[in-house]
């Protein structure tokens, strides 16, 4: 018993900035990644032992994590805006094909990407996906519809995908 949670403290630890990362990429928001992190961690703790140690340990803690923060974001929907699930698997998937180094360059220029964005846009982004309003809030208090919203959140992030594409291009 001492050896299994000396071991799965061990693996939670040496994987514990990278799972929270993941969470916080899926919920955008502090204290909800630390909720999920919690969670996550309790489950994962119940399910140990049938972790297969010939494969990674991260990767099985964040399929574990996945379907965590489904249940978590599904609970949540109507609070916040959050990507769909769809959208946040194949989000997982691509950042799990990266490099650390990559993934600091992809980082790096969305950075850049985001600070080329008209300050409205800007403030939408921040207003929609890091404040604490819903879709439904962020559009009253702009005197817009819904609708509106998500199509401008919608050319915002094809305008950053294009931009950080051309970016990443020229490295």
């Amino acid at each position: 018993m001492a050896d299994r949670q000396s071991e799965f403290a061990q693996l939670l630890q040496q994987h514990h900035a990278r799972l929270y990362a993941y969470l916080y990429s899926l919920v955008r928001d502090f204290d909800d990644a630390d909720d999920l992190f919690q969670q996550t961690t309790v489950v994962l703790w119940k399910k140990f032992d049938e972790f297969d140690r010939s494969r990674s340990f991260l990767s099985w803690a964040c399929g574990i994590a996945r379907f965590e923060s489904a249940n978590f974001l599904r609970s949540r929907s109507r609070q916040k805006l959050y990507f769909t699930d769809d959208l946040n698997l194949l989000l997982v998937e691509a950042q799990q094909e990266y490099s650390q180094d990559e993934l600091k360059e992809r980082r790096d220029a969305l950075t850049k990407c985001v600070d080329k964005l008209r300050q409205r846009d800007r403030e939408l982004l921040e207003a929609c996906y890091c404040g604490a309003a819903n879709v439904q809030q962020v559009a009253d208090a702009q005197g817009r519809s819904t609708q509106s919203i998500h199509n401008s959140l919608r050319r915002i992030r094809k305008s950053l995908f294009e931009c950080i594409r051309r970016t990443l291009a020229t490295r």
